[in-house]
């Protein structure tokens, strides 16, 4: 269930992000929000809204988006553009890092920790 919220909030984050971005492109002055993250978090918030409909599909979802956004941050940090892909600055490679993480936690850690509960044993 942990799991599920997450997807679910992580969704809805994104989704404001990306909406926001579409409005005011330098949110509250830290995020760059050009194009490609307006598309990429409007993408990964309606995925996450989406995946929070199914244990499985969240466990997955958190999975995907934790290694994409850590591999993104530590990108970030080296090439500064993501290869002229996409522009990035210190707050842009921290929300990557902190959701990568974030995300691996719950797609490996806490699913982890719930297995035995699903198969209904005790530890």
């Amino acid at each position: 269930m942990a799991v599920r919220r997450f997807s679910a909030l992580t969704g809805l984050v994104f989704l404001l992000l990306s909406l926001t971005g579409f409005i005011s492109p330098r949110l509250l002055g830290l995020l760059q929000l050009d194009m490609v993250h307006r598309i990429m978090y409007l993408v990964v918030g309606v995925l996450g809204l989406l995946a929070a409909s199914h244990e499985g599909y969240s466990l997955r979802f958190s999975q995907v988006i934790g290694v994409f956004y850590l591999a993104l941050a530590v990108l970030g940090v080296f090439t500064g553009s993501l290869f002229g892909m996409l522009h990035g600055d210190l707050p842009d490679h921290v929300l990557h890092f902190l959701t990568g993480a974030i995300a691996l936690y719950f797609g490996f850690v806490v699913a982890a920790e719930a297995e035995p509960a699903r198969r209904g044993r005790v530890q």
